[in-house]
């Protein structure tokens, strides 16, 4: 029995020379951060099973800001994430290593909420405005949106940080703010108390990565074929989206803790308003940020657009006919 052993054991060290042992595959942690249904193909991502489906190993985490979640993309702790256009540029302008990938959305993807008595956008003048917090979607949106009508953000009109959605239709309400950038469903929430739409951005023709498919040039580098994986469980988690409508809304009402028919409703019409079923970034997005930030960082004036993303991998998968395959035609 001891000879027997001993050659069995003998014979695993041998096969370990020839086959070294397999690296148990790496855990990417994908970040989201805003309760919105434009956020919503990550969730759909994760519970609809596409993330497994295409062999991902994932955490989904909720971090509330595009800024604090680039920052813990940049740390490691975040392998993808929804970082916005402006967090992608300021970082990139200061050396940074983030890009986007791909797009979920490519405008400002907010309606203007503001308290009864403001009118007209110049109504404004004077009173505070609020956002999530300074750097995320929210901020930069307001800022173009008061810019587009003759308004300085910060001199005319003051902005306040305000934290999450529910947070910024409760200062509304209580007139700490006059106006805000929000999305589904808490606009629906904000109408319910008597706050007013005052402008759908989608209008404005404001053109901003809302939401990116963020990752580091060193991710698509050292792990490109896992990058890929993503954008095909996102392309799937779209199709699912517009497909299996019944099985998305509960979905929405998991993450967003919405019941109310009408409210998950809107929610699912404001995703299919928005959010990119090819998720190619467009350049004019990024320029339109670089525009933004040149005003305060002299950098800025001579980046380039294509400094910031990186549409190869969605171009790979058009040329695969990978969208046409979900879709049975062009979307």
């Amino acid at each position: 029995m001891r000879i027997v052993l001993i050659r069995i054991f003998s014979a695993i060290a041998l096969l370990g020379l020839f086959f070294p042992p397999i690296a148990a595959a790496q855990k990417l942690v994908v970040g989201w951060s805003a309760v919105s249904a434009l956020n919503s193909p990550y969730w759909v991502m994760q519970d609809g099973g596409f993330l497994k489906q295409e062999g991902l190993d994932t955490d989904l985490i909720y971090i509330a800001s595009s800024s604090t979640i680039a920052q813990a993309q940049l740390a490691g702790d975040v392998s993808v994430s929804t970082a916005n256009s402006q967090v992608i540029a300021d970082i990139g302008l200061q050396g940074g290593d983030l890009i986007a990938m791909g797009s979920v959305i490519n405008v400002a993807a907010f309606y203007i909420m503001a308290a009864p008595e403001i009118k007209r956008v110049e109504d404004l003048r004077g009173k505070p405005v609020g956002v999530t917090r300074y750097g995320a979607s929210t901020d930069f949106s307001m800022r173009l949106f008061l810019r587009k009508y003759g308004l300085e953000p910060v001199r005319d009109v003051p902005i306040i940080q305000i934290g999450e959605m529910p947070a910024i239709a409760a200062a509304i309400s209580k007139k700490s703010i006059y106006a805000a950038p929000m999305s589904y469903p808490m606009a629906y929430i904000a109408e319910q108390a008597g706050v007013k739409t005052l402008a759908n951005l989608a209008k404005e023709d404001i053109p901003f990565v809302h939401v990116g498919i963020g990752v580091t040039r060193r991710f698509v580098k050292d792990h490109r074929a896992q990058a890929k994986a993503i954008l095909r469980a996102y392309g799937r988690a779209v199709h699912f989206m517009h497909t299996k409508k019944e099985e998305y809304k509960k979905i929405l009402a998991k993450y967003t803790k919405v019941t109310d028919p009408g409210m998950l409703d809107g929610t699912v019409q404001y995703a299919y308003d928005f959010v990119e079923k090819v998720p190619l970034v467009k350049p004019q997005a990024f320029q339109v940020t670089l525009d933004v930030i040149a005003q305060k960082n002299p950098k800025a004036k001579s980046a380039k657009p294509e400094q910031f993303f990186d549409n190869s991998l969605v171009q790979e998968l058009i040329n695969e006919k990978f969208f046409v395959s979900l879709w049975g035609k062009n979307p």
